[in-house]
C-alpha cells in the first residue's frame, strides 16, 4: 500500500516496484475512514499506536496494489523493508 505521505511519488514507487520484478494484477486509489480502517487493521485495535495509525491513513488517499512474482510476499517484504513509512524512508530509501 502507497500511503499518504507517499502516494505524489505513485509514478516512481511504481517502476520500482516493476524493476524490482514484481508485477501489478490490481491497483485501486482510495481514502480510508475510520470503519475501514477498523476492518483492514483490526489486529492492531486496542495497541498503543493504532490511534496514530487511524489519524495517519485517515488524512488522505492511499493506494492498493495486488503484486505478483514468485516468491512475491517474502521479496516484497525484503525490497520495502520495514512498514513505518518515517524507518522505511530512513533505511530502505
Amino acid at each position: 500500500m502507497i500511503k499518504p505521505d507517499s502516494y505524489q511519488n505513485m509514478g516512481k514507487i511504481i517502476d520500482a516496484i516493476q524493476a524490482g520484478g514484481f508485477q501489478i494484477n490490481k491497483l485501486k486509489m482510495s481514502k480510508f475512514n475510520k470503519d475501514s480502517v477498523a476492518q483492514f487493521y483490526g489486529e492492531h485495535q486496542g495497541k498503543p499506536f493504532y490511534p496514530a495509525l487511524e489519524e495517519f491513513v485517515t488524512s488522505d488517499v492511499c493506494v492498493g496494489m495486488e503484486l505478483a512474482s514468485n516468491g512475491a510476499i517474502a521479496g516484497w517484504r525484503d525490497y520495502i523493508g520495514p512498514t513505518n513509512s518515517a524507518t522505511a524512508k530512513a533505511e530502505k530509501p
